[in-house]
This record gives C-alpha cells, sequence and structure tokens, in this order.
C-alpha cells in the first residue's frame, strides 16, 4: 500500500451497546486519536440516511497508504484502552475496508469537505472489464453526475483492504465512488436520472458482477486529540510528560523514573550528559512513567510490557529512531531491561540501576501494604517512609533528599497502585539470556540486598558496577561515582 487514499469503518451498534457511552467512546477517544497522527489529514463520521445497516460510519483521508502498516498506526487497535474494549465488544458488526485514491473531481470553485451528504457506489467489476468501466465513468458518468444541482466532489477508489466479505475473487476488483453533495441537492431529480440512464451506462453495468449503494448525512467531524505541552498521550489515555534537550545530532539517552518519582529525579544526569563525557556529548530524554501524576480510569493495568511499549511510543512520537541508551532506575531499571527485551532494534545499550527481574512473595506483601497506607494515611506518610528507605541514613535530610520528598508527595494514589500492582506482577527471567545489545548493571551500595543480587542475573554482555556511599538512589547521593560508571560504559 502506498499514495492517497482513505480507511473506512462502519459500524453496527448491538443490542447491549450503550449509546452515549458509543459516541462518547468515538467522538473524544476513537476518531480524535487517529487524527493526532499527520499522516490522517481528515476524520468524519456519517449516519445512515437510507434506512439500511450498518447504520454508522467514519471515513479518514490519508495521506500516504503505507503508514497504516507501520506500527505508529497498528498499535492503536494492538493497545486499545479499557473503555474501547468494552464498547466495541457490544457491537453487532465492524466493517473496515481501505481504498487507494483512483480519481478526483470537484465543482469549479473547488471542495475539500466534510459534505452534508454522501452517496457511495461500490461495484465489483471484472479485470478484463475495468479499462471500459473507467472510461465510462471519466468521460461520461462523472460530467453527468456533476450537472446535479448540490453536486460538489466525485472521488474514485480502488479496494486495497478488504473488510467483512474480504477481497473479491481473484480477477476481479471492487471500485468504489464516493459522490459528495450539499444538504439541499438533486439526488433522484432529473439531472440524476439522466446520468444513470444513457446507453453507454447501461451496456457498461450489464458487466459489473455486483453493485450497491449507500446513503449518509453527516454527523460530526473529528477534532484532534489535545495534548498538554510536552506530552503525549497514549492510546489507551496515559499521559506521558517528556523533556527532550540537547543537540538534535547527538546520540540519545533515554532516562526511565522510579515509581513515585518524575523525570526530574534526572536532572543533574542529564546536564552532565549533555555537557559531555569523554569527549561526547548526548541528547537527553526523559519523561514520567504513566500513573506518576494520573490515572485515567480508561487506561489499561499496568504492567512492564506496557511500559516497555509506553517508552517505544515516545520515541516514535518524537522522532527518535534508536536511543543510544536506555538508563532506568528502580521501576524505570525493570523497563529499561523489559525494553531491551522487547525492543533491541530501538537502542544499542542498556543501563538498569537498583532493580530486580523477578517479584517476589514478600516484595508483593510489600507492596500491597504500602498501598494499604497511602490509602489509609496519604501519600504524605508514604513519602516519608519511602524517601528514607531510598537514602543512606547519612542523607536524611539533604538536599537531594529533601527534593526527592516533594516529588513523591503529590504522586497519584491511584497510579502509584498501579505501579505497584506491575512489581508485583513481573518475571523477566526467562528473557534474560536472548538479550542481544550489552548492559551495564549498577546499585547503590548500601541498598539492601540488591547489589548482590544483580550480580546473578546473568544477562549476556553486561557487567555490575556498585556505587560507594549511596543507597536507592545512587546519582542523587554519590553523583560523582555514577557518571564515572556510566562514562566507561556509554
Amino acid at each position: 500500500m502506498n499514495g492517497p487514499g482513505f480507511l473506512a469503518v462502519a459500524i453496527q451498534p448491538g443490542a447491549n451497546t450503550d449509546d452515549t457511552a458509543f459516541h462518547e467512546w468515538y467522538n473524544t477517544e476513537h476518531g480524535p486519536l487517529r487524527l493526532r497522527l499527520p499522516f490522517i489529514t481528515t476524520g468524519d463520521r456519517y449516519k445512515a440516511i437510507d434506512g439500511e445497516k450498518p447504520e454508522w460510519s467514519a471515513i479518514y483521508d490519508v495521506s500516504d497508504l503505507s503508514m497504516l502498516e507501520k506500527r505508529i498506526y497498528t498499535r492503536l487497535r494492538e493497545e486499545r484502552s479499557v473503555r474501547e474494549k468494552r464498547v466495541m465488544g457490544t457491537f453487532e458488526s465492524l466493517d473496515r475496508k481501505i481504498y487507494s485514491l483512483f480519481s478526483e473531481r470537484s465543482k469549479e470553485t473547488g471542495f475539500s469537505g466534510p459534505a452534508p451528504v454522501n452517496v457511495w457506489v461500490s461495484m465489483i467489476i471484472k479485470e478484463e472489464d475495468l479499462e471500459a468501466f473507467d472510461k465510462w465513468y471519466e468521460e461520461e458518468h462523472v460530467g453527468m453526475l456533476s450537472k446535479i444541482p448540490g453536486w460538489l466532489r466525485t472521488r474514485r477508489f480502488r479496494m486495497l483492504v478488504g473488510g467483512i466479505k474480504g477481497m473479491p475473487p481473484q480477477g476481479q476488483v471492487e471500485c468504489l465512488a464516493i459522490h459528495d453533495f450539499e444538504e439541499k441537492n438533486g439526488l433522484n431529480g432529473p439531472e440524476h436520472q439522466a446520468a444513470t440512464n444513457t446507453p453507454w451506462r447501461n451496456e457498461t453495468v450489464e458487466k459489473v458482477v455486483s453493485r450497491e449503494k449507500r446513503e449518509w448525512a453527516h454527523h460530526l467531524t473529528f477534532s484532534k486529540l489535545k495534548e498538554p505541552a510536552s506530552s503525549v498521550i497514549t492510546t489507551d489515555a496515559a499521559e506521558l510528560r517528556f523533556q527532550l534537550e540537547g543537540n538534535p545530532a547527538d546520540p540519545v539517552v533515554v532516562c526511565v523514573n522510579s515509581i513515585l518519582t518524575n523525570f526530574s529525579i534526572w536532572d543533574e544526569v542529564a546536564a552532565a550528559l549533555r555537557k559531555g563525557v569523554n569527549g561526547q556529548t548526548y541528547r537527553t530524554l526523559r519523561y514520567n512513567s504513566r500513573g506518576y501524576s494520573q490515572q485515567d480510569p480508561v487506561s489499561n493495568p499496568t504492567r512492564f510490557d506496557l511500559l516497555a511499549d509506553d517508552l517505544e511510543y515516545l520515541l516514535d512520537r518524537v522522532n527518535v529512531d534508536k536511543a543510544h541508551a536506555v538508563l532506568g532506575i528502580s521501576m524505570g531499571g525493570v523497563t529499561a531491561i523489559n525494553f531491551a527485551i522487547r525492543y533491541p532494534h530501538k537502542l544499542s545499550k542498556f543501563i538498569a540501576c537498583d532493580c530486580n527481574v523477578a517479584a517476589g512473595a514478600a516484595n508483593n506483601k510489600a507492596w500491597a501494604e504500602r498501598v494499604e497506607l497511602a490509602k489509609n494515611e496519604g501519600m504524605s506518610a508514604l513519602a516519608k517512609i519511602t524517601v528514607e528507605r531510598w537514602f543512606t541514613p547519612e542523607n536524611h535530610g539533604s538536599a537531594n533528599f529533601e527534593k526527592t520528598l516533594a516529588m513523591v508527595e503529590p504522586a497519584s494514589i491511584d497510579g502509584f497502585e498501579q505501579n505497584a500492582g506491575a512489581l508485583s506482577n513481573y518475571d523477566l527471567k526467562e528473557h534474560l539470556a536472548g538479550i542481544k545489545v550489552p548492559g551495564l548493571l549498577i546499585a547503590g551500595e548500601g541498598d539492601g540486598k540488591l547489589p548482590e543480587v544483580m550480580q546473578t542475573f546473568g544477562i549476556p554482555n553486561t557487567t555490575f558496577k556498585s556505587i560507594p556511599k549511596a543507597g536507592h538512589l545512587p546519582m542523587l547521593e554519590n553523583h560523582d561515582a555514577f557518571m564515572e560508571a556510566l562514562a566507561s560504559f556509554l
């Protein structure tokens, strides 16, 4: 598939479809998500006015059909939100087709849509009759249709991807014509009758294998999904706020934060990378993992595969084809390892700090207790206990300790519960031997048993570095030693 065309989706709600939920989902989530993509230039919904089913359709103009085969688009179907899965599960039918643009003619003053009324005429033609069919359509039929009062435009398409009925049999082609009209028009009037009753038309239509006609009235034009500044919204409504800084020509290092923290936890590291280590400067991409500031009710349960998918999506959205390195700590460290497992072509190296590769029973119990504490006593109570555990006693009350405390206190309780769920339900061990990119494992020497445990991961082509005088966030307690470890690996 390549070149311009359009995507058509026809939906028949089912007996259990809630009309309000259906329209709210379609108008505020499903359509706007697609309009955010630069190659989908328009999107409109139509309601049937011919009494036939399906009763609803949506069409999207696409500037380059090849993009519909890229993951930036296919993930919209692969990573549906909870609401989308629920609503779509109630439909009687959903018919999705893709067409390439064959020809277009509009009134002399021009027209770009959307049209108040659409007439769709689909005909299946044998390949040996196609040239004669096109000749009639282009040299007679469209010209006569243009004389109908209210005619605006006729576009002709060839089907590339079939829907419920599939593609026509071998040797046949489905040709679709969409005729756009004003709300007040001359459909079924004398000019229309004349266009559909000529000797040439009758001779041509006799060779048509099958014909279907539908009439639609415009219902709504989708608006592009609005995203906060320096943020992207995932396909299931999770907000990823990011900061991309540095020379666009430099290799990109991605920094992934821990649970309960935001990307400012990497301020000093990112600044040092942009300034340069070992004579090389780096561009830095930092972002808030899903759940820090909000947890949308329609989002899917947070798991580490989803967190890795979020990073892949973010890289696509900020036009970074491949990261030089993904650097993550704690929850972010697990994400970095899982990203290396799931998307080895999207990074050259990974650095995982102060994390494990599987959840244990004791660990799961601890997360459940922390969630209950946050719910019962608030995030402030959880923040104090958590940050004191993360830092070595010598650094309690330090500037970075206070900065981290202020970061944890406003974190979303719902998001924390979701992220705790991810940390309680993962096991990457069986995939570790298959990691192909080189890695560096780092742990603060005062981070409990983690320094010992991380040396047993058995990931190929991976080294381990212990950071002295540091706990769970070694870059905040011993920045110089942490940067020295990074520099020798990057």
